[in-house]
């Protein structure tokens, strides 16, 4: 018969936690990745300067951090809250890096 043990259901939500992040980290930067290439097209078509490039390198720079920061929550406990922020501002990030290129375009 096999006991409720806090500390490996610990570990193993961490481990699925880590996962989690690490696949939200691939989602966002296939989005910034695709939003650097249309910044490639943009600059090329509309005559733009490198500063172009400016929110895809926050974005690439800020969601690692969001990353660190919910991995502090969830090791506190935070538990929900942690997968809230950090798909929260995935959207936030996705959504901005859009309305960045629909800015470029309509220019």
């Amino acid at each position: 018969m096999q006991y409720y043990n806090d500390k490996s259901n610990d570990s193993a939500a961490k481990l699925f936690f880590v996962f989690f992040q690490m696949f939200m980290l691939l989602v966002v930067y296939g989005f910034v990745y695709t939003s650097l290439i249309a910044v490639k097209i943009a600059i090329a078509k509309y005559d733009l300067t490198f500063m172009t490039y400016l929110p895809e390198v926050i974005a690439l720079v800020a969601y690692p951090v969001v990353i660190f920061k919910t991995l502090k929550m969830f090791k506190v406990g935070k538990r929900l809250r942690a997968v809230a922020w950090m798909m929260g501002w995935a959207s936030v990030i996705i959504v901005f890096l859009y309305l960045h290129l629909s800015q470029l375009i309509t220019t």
